[in-house]
C-alpha cells in the first residue's frame, strides 16, 4: 500500500477488477481460456511488445526490454517442477528464456505474444510449451513432446498456431486442393486484417504452414498410437532458415513406414456397400470385395529406371548411387562425358538438341532479332512480316541444319509412373503405394502380398482392368495364396477394352461368371466395381500440390489427405445407414 500510494480499499477493488485477467491457471497452451472480459488487444498493441520499447527506450538493453515488455498473452511450459526419472535433485524450475512470438488465430488475427521457457538445473533439462529437450545417452539432444494434442501449436520458435487454424489449413487442403500460397494469401487477406499495427504487420509464410501442417498430423498420429513425439534439436545438414523441416524428416518417414501396406486407419472398414451375406447350399456365406487401379501422379525420382533411391534435392535427375551419371551425356545410348556447363557430349548433334530444348516457349515475336539486317518500313503485324519473308526470298524445307535426325533423351527431372489404390466398393481407401517404372502385374502382385498378408484379410473378390493378366502371373509364380479370390474385371473395361476372342479373359474373368456379384432379377451389381477410378480423379486433384514435394513429404501427404478422405467418407456412410464399422484385427490376423 505504501509503495502504491494507494490505500486498502482501492487494492481490493483492483484485485477484484483484475483477477480474471491476471489469475488464469492452466494458461500453457493445451487448454482453451476464456477471454477476459475487457479486451486489452489495441492497448497492448501500441504500448506493450518490446520492438515498440526500443524506439522510446534506445538505452535500455534488449534483455531487459523483453524481459519487462508486455504481450497480448504469455505462454509457459504446462510443468513448474522437472519430471525426467534421471533427474537425481527435481527441484522448482527456473526462468531459461524469454522472447517474443507471433501467435496466428482464426478470430484474433496475429496478435504479438511472448513465450518463457523453463529450466531445471539439475539434469539441465528445458521445458517449452510443447516439448522438452534434454540430451541422451549419446549426449545428442532432442526435443521430446508432451502427450495429447495442443491447442496452441509452436511451428517455430517464433511462431505460434492456433489449433483452430492448424484444422481450417487442413480442411481447405482436404475440401478444396487449396495451395500454400493460396492459403497464405487468404490468411493475410480476411484473417490476419483485424491486428495491423501502422503497417508492420508480420505474415504467415507458407512455410509456417507446412510446419504447422506436419507437426500437427504427428502429434496426432502419436497420441492415437499412444506414443511421444522424439526429433532431433540439430539435424544433421539442415540450414537456419529449414531447420524445422529437416528435424520432422525422420518422424515423417517413420510414419511412412508404418502406413505402408496395412498401417491404414481404415484398413479394417467393412459395410453394408462393400460387404454382402448371401446363402450357398443353406450356409450363410459372407462375401466381401476390393478394386484397385492406378492414377497418373507421382513424384520426382532418379532418372534409372524403377530406382527407389532416394534423391539430394527435388530438382536432381539421379539418386546418391547413380549420381555419376550426371558426368554422361543424357542422350540415350550415349555414354561420352558431357561437356563443361552441358547436360551432353562435344557431339553437335546433341548440344543442338539441348539447345533447342532450352529454346522452347520463347518468344519469337521480336521481328529484329528474326531479321537483324532488315527494316520493317512502317508494316505492322503478320503483314509485315509476310512482305519481309517475301523481299527475302526465304526457302524452308522444314528440316534444322544437321537434317531430320532425331534422339531420346532426358534432360530434366523424371517422375514416378503412378499411385495405386486399393479401395472398397464404397469408397474406403485400404492401401496405396508408389509404382515407380510402371503399373505391371507383378508390381500388382507384390503390392496384394503386402496389404492381404494373411487368409482371412484377402477379399474373397477383386476387381482390376487387368485381372486377365494378373491371374496369370499369379499362377505362373505359384501364388497359391490368392486361390481362393475372385478376380473378375470391372464391369465398364471387360465390355470395353478387353477383346471378345481372349479365351483366357472370358473363362476366368468376366463378371458375369460370379453370380454373387450381380443380381439377375433387378439386373444390378452389387458392388461398385468404379470406385477406384472414382476415388482416382479425387486423388489427381492433388497434383499441383505435390508436384514439386520430395518422396518423403509426398508419402506423409497423401497418407493424411486419405486419412481424412476415409473419415468423411465414414460419416457419410453412417448417414446412409450403412453401418460401417471396423473388423477385429485379432480375426484379420489369421
Amino acid at each position: 500500500m505504501e509503495t502504491l500510494g494507494l490505500d486498502q480499499e482501492v487494492i481490493h477493488l483492483l484485485w477484484t477488477t483484475l483477477l480474471p485477467v491476471v489469475w488464469q491457471q492452466d494458461r500453457p497452451g493445451h487448454e482453451p481460456q476464456p477471454l477476459p472480459f475487457t479486451d486489452p488487444v489495441p492497448a497492448i498493441l501500441s504500448h506493450g511488445p518490446s520492438h515498440d520499447l526500443r524506439k522510446s527506450l534506445p538505452h535500455i538493453s534488449v534483455q531487459l526490454l523483453i524481459s519487462s515488455a508486455l504481450g497480448v498473452e504469455e505462454f509457459l511450459p504446462p510443468v513448474q517442477t522437472c519430471f525426467q526419472a534421471l533427474c537425481q535433485s527435481p527441484s522448482r524450475l527456473t526462468v531459461a528464456r524469454r522472447h517474443e512470438a507471433h501467435y496466428y488465430t482464426v478470430g484474433r488475427g496475429i496478435l504479438p505474444v511472448y513465450i518463457t521457457s523453463l529450466r531445471c538445473r539439475s539434469c539441465e533439462t528445458t521445458y517449452h510449451l510443447n516439448y522438452y529437450r534434454r540430451k541422451d545417452s549419446s549426449n545428442i539432444v532432442h526435443r521430446h513432446y508432451y502427450s495429447g494434442q495442443p491447442q496452441v501449436l509452436q511451428a517455430e520458435s517464433h511462431v505460434l498456431v492456433d489449433a483452430a487454424l492448424a484444422h481450417l489449413f487442413r480442411s481447405l487442403l482436404f475440401h478444396s486442393q487449396t495451395s500454400g500460397q493460396a492459403m497464405e494469401r487468404m490468411y493475410t487477406d480476411v484473417l490476419a486484417s483485424s491486428t495491423s499495427n501502422n503497417g508492420n504487420r508480420p505474415t504467415l509464410r507458407r512455410t509456417y504452414l507446412w510446419d504447422t501442417f506436419y507437426l500437427d498430423a504427428l502429434l496426432q498420429h502419436h497420441d492415437e498410437q499412444g506414443t511421444s513425439l522424439i526429433l532431433p534439436e540439430n539435424p544433421a545438414g539442415a540450414k537456419p532458415w529449414g531447420a524445422q523441416r529437416e528435424r520432422i524428416k525422420v518422424a515423417l518417414q517413420e510414419r511412412n513406414i508404418f502406413m505402408a501396406g496395412t498401417g491404414q486407419e481404415f484398413y479394417a472398414h467393412a459395410c453394408d456397400s462393400c460387404v454382402r451375406i448371401t446363402e450357398r447350399n443353406g450356409v450363410p456365406v459372407t462375401l466381401q470385395a476390393a478394386v484397385t487401379d492406378g492414377v497418373a501422379i507421382g513424384h520426382s525420382c532418379c532418372s534409372v529406371h524403377n530406382c527407389h533411391g532416394i534423391l539430394p534435392s527435388v530438382t536432381a535427375r539421379f539418386c546418391e548411387e547413380h549420381k555419376a551419371l550426371n558426368g554422361i551425356c543424357a542422350i540415350s545410348d550415349c555414354n561420352k562425358p558431357v561437356q563443361a556447363t552441358k547436360l551432353t557430349c562435344n557431339n553437335p548433334a546433341h548440344q543442338q538438341m539441348q539447345e533447342e530444348r532450352y529454346q522452347k516457349g520463347k518468344s519469337i515475336n521480336d521481328t529484329d532479332s528474326l531479321f537483324p539486317n532488315t527494316d520493317n518500313n512502317g508494316l505492322e503485324g503478320f503483314q509485315g512480316v509476310q512482305t519481309l519473308l517475301k523481299e527475302a526470298n526465304l526457302l524452308c524445307d522444314g528440316k534444322g541444319a544437321l537434317g531430320n535426325q532425331t534422339f531420346k533423351a532426358r534432360f530434366g527431372r523424371s517422375y514416378t509412373h503412378n499411385e495405386q489404390l486399393i479401395v472398397r466398393p464404397c469408397g474406403i481407401i485400404v492401401a496405396r503405394a508408389t509404382f515407380y517404372g510402371a503399373e505391371s502385374v507383378s508390381s500388382v502382385a507384390d503390392m496384394l502380398q503386402a496389404v492381404f498378408p494373411t487368409k482371412n484379410s484377402v477379399p474373397d473378390i477383386l476387381f482390376y482392368d487387368n485381372n486377365c493378366h494378373l491371374r496369370r502371373h499369379l499362377r505362373a509364380q505359384h501364388l497359391h495364396h490368392f486361390d481362393d479370390m475372385g478376380m473378375p474385371v470391372d464391369v465398364f473395361h471387360f465390355k470395353c477394352k478387353h477383346s471378345e476372342k481372349d479365351d483366357y479373359c472370358g473363362q476366368h474373368c468376366n463378371p458375369l461368371l460370379f453370380p454373387d456379384i450381380y443380381d439377375a432379377e433387378s439386373k444390378t451389381w452389387f458392388f461398385n466395381s468404379s470406385a477406384a477410378e472414382q476415388t482416382n480423379a479425387w486423388l489427381n486433384r492433388f497434383l499441383p500440390i505435390v508436384h514439386d514435394m520430395d518422396s518423403v513429404c509426398y508419402d506423409f501427404f497423401l497418407d493424411e489427405m486419405i486419412k481424412e478422405h476415409n473419415r468423411f467418407v465414414t460419416r457419410k456412410l453412417e448417414d446412409q445407414g450403412k453401418h460401417p464399422f471396423l473388423q477385429p484385427s485379432e480375426w484379420l490376423q489369421k
